[in-house]
This record gives structure tokens, sequence and C-alpha cells, in this order.
């Protein structure tokens, strides 16, 4: 059996990894909104569709990239930089519906909780950087649940029965 990842490794890669999620992101956005000036310029009607259609193709971009990652090579870039190693419980690769459970959980936690806290902090008026705040205190729980769990998972991991475990002793 493996033994966990260390928090510092894993912080590092999460830093590694979200320069890489925002490149995705970025080329995300661009497409978006080339799509977004078609549908404009040639059937205006659909342009309350947009945000939907944006919202698809980044969630649909990210799960690529990541499912790319994970199916092909059990890691991602940086967890490879990092040694670190994506496995089930028992220890072994986990299978695509894991890995699609454990990305479905890190959304909910990472993007849509926050959205909605930070959405529901400005329609009760609090504004600026209290409703930043608050945001961010949600954003952070998936990765602070990591310090009080026995082997250091984050929620998603521990939601979706996946582990970040280290290779540098294999």
């Amino acid at each position: 059996m493996y033994q966990p990842a260390t928090l510092k490794r894993r912080f590092a890669a999460l830093l590694y990894e979200s320069l890489l999620v925002g490149a995705v992101t970025t080329l995300t956005a661009i497409v978006s909104g080339i799509i977004n000036t078609l549908i404009a310029n040639t059937m205006p009607a659909l342009m309350s569709l947009t945000p939907v259609l944006f919202t698809v193709l980044m969630l649909s971009a990210w799960w690529a990239y990541f499912r790319l990652n994970w199916v092909r090579e059990g890691q991602t870039l940086p967890m490879r930089i990092w040694k670190i190693g994506l496995t089930d419980l028992s220890g072994s690769r986990p299978v695509a519906k894991r890995l699609l459970m454990r990305f479905i959980w890190a959304c909910v936690f990472l993007v849509f909780i926050p959205l909605l806290v930070y959405q529901g902090a400005q329609s009760m008026n609090i504004h600026g950087k209290t409703a930043a705040g608050l945001a961010i205190l949600w954003w952070i729980l998936p990765w602070g649940f990591a310090v009080l769990h026995p082997r250091k998972q984050f929620l998603y991991d521990v939601l979706a029965g996946t582990e970040l475990v280290d290779l540098k002793e294999k």
C-alpha cells in the first residue's frame, strides 16, 4: 500500500496545476468568445444560451485535460514532477467513473460552492472584500479538510474514493 503524498508536495503540485488549468481556461474562453461572436452576428435570438454554452465548454475542456492525463499517465504533469500518484483506496489506478466523481466533487467544492457563496453574499448586499472572503473560505474548505483527515486527503478525494499517494519511494 502506498503512503499518502505530503501536503507540502501536493500543494506545490496544486500551484503548478493552477497554471496549466489557467492555460486551458484561457484557450477555452477564447474559443467561447469566438463562438459567442458568431452567435451574436448570425443568430441573435440564441444569445441567452451563451452563458450555458460557455459553462459546458469550460467544464468539458477541464474534464478533457484531467481525463486525458489521469487515464493515459495516471497523473498530470505537476503530479509527475512532484512524484504524486492518483489511486483508488485499494492502491490501483482509478476507473473512469471514479475519476469522473473526483472531477465533479472538485468542481463542486472549488468552483460552484464559492461562486454560489459569492453570488449569495452579493444578493444580501455584502460586497467587495467581505463577499470575496466568504467565497475564499469555502474555496479553502476541501484542502483544509486534509489537515483533519487521518491520511491527509482532500475532501473531494475522500468523497470520490481516490487518494494522492507518494511515488518517491516506489
